[in-house]
């Protein structure tokens, strides 16, 4: 059996069948930051969904205390950068995708390099800062972008097109202060939502690059798996956001979802 038989999941019969579509992936490159809860099923449907090159950004190690939502590495792997772990998995089930590492954390300085490098950002980051300079970063870089985050049993996602939705910051001005975030270990983090979440990312990511539905743009997606309750709470662009009312203007805004039918609070989830 060659290779490309690994490339794309039997459910997938839509992008199987569209020679356009499929060949878009294959070109396609993605920058996953974060090889944690949210950034393993996000590879993962990646890979299996035909994406040519995933680049991979974590500089964390595998402890056994991610395992039981981390669902790229193993016991095995325990001790092992993260970034190396997710690969070798990734390519023994997926062994067409093309990947690259970096054993690093995102910054100011090697984010607008990488991110100018790719068609889409997954920011599957798990502390409040890494989220606002993924938003800054890639706004600014005018490069299209899945957040997403999670804690306990709630989990949100939120499209960004720079340019022509409303970004993070529109949202959440500023971070919050630190003692006002419970960290993964004081909340917990259920393996379950991590997954939902995760495949919700790479959902997005395939959508926008092959132009084969509306996105969550301008609208945050919340899940809260206590009550089995979804909601899409309106997100509008604030024209004085410091970060996109500059932002450049040059992705296409195909695919931006419809309004939506159902406002709620928002709160920031930071959780992996």
């Amino acid at each position: 059996m060659g290779t490309e038989a690994f490339s794309f999941e039997p459910e997938m019969t839509e992008l199987r069948t569209d020679s356009d579509r499929r060949a878009a992936l294959a070109d396609a490159r993605v920058l996953v930051v974060g090889l944690g809860a949210l950034g393993c099923p996000a590879a993962w449907h990646l890979a299996a969904a035909g994406v040519g090159v995933l680049v991979l950004i974590d500089p964390d190690r595998v402890d056994l205390s991610n395992l039981h939502r981390q669902l790229l590495h193993r016991s095995r792997d325990i001790g092992s950068l993260k970034v190396d772990s997710a690969a070798a998995h990734l390519r023994e089930r997926f062994p067409a995708v093309r990947l690259e590492t970096h054993a690093l954390a995102l910054t100011d300085a090697n984010g607008p390099q990488l991110m100018r490098a790719v068609d889409f950002v997954v920011d599957a980051t798990d502390g409040v800062a890494a989220k606002f300079l993924v938003n800054d970063c890639a706004v600014r870089c005018g490069r299209p972008f899945s957040h997403a985050g999670i804690l306990g049993f709630l989990g949100q996602t939120l499209t960004v097109l720079p340019g022509h939705s409303a970004c993070y910051r529109c949202l959440f001005p500023e971070p919050p202060p630190s003692d006002e975030v419970p960290s993964c270990q004081e909340a917990g983090v259920v393996g379950g939502i991590a997954g939902v979440i995760g495949a919700m990312q790479a959902a997005e990511a395939i959508k926008h690059l092959t132009g084969a539905g509306p996105l969550s743009a301008d609208c945050l997606v919340t899940y809260d798996a206590l009550t089995d309750r979804w909601r899409r709470v309106r997100v509008k662009r604030n024209p004085r956001c410091p970060v996109c009312a500059q932002a450049p203007a040059d992705v296409a805004a195909a695919g931006a979802a419809a309004p939506a039918s159902l406002d709620a609070t928002v709160r920031p989830r930071y959780g992996e």
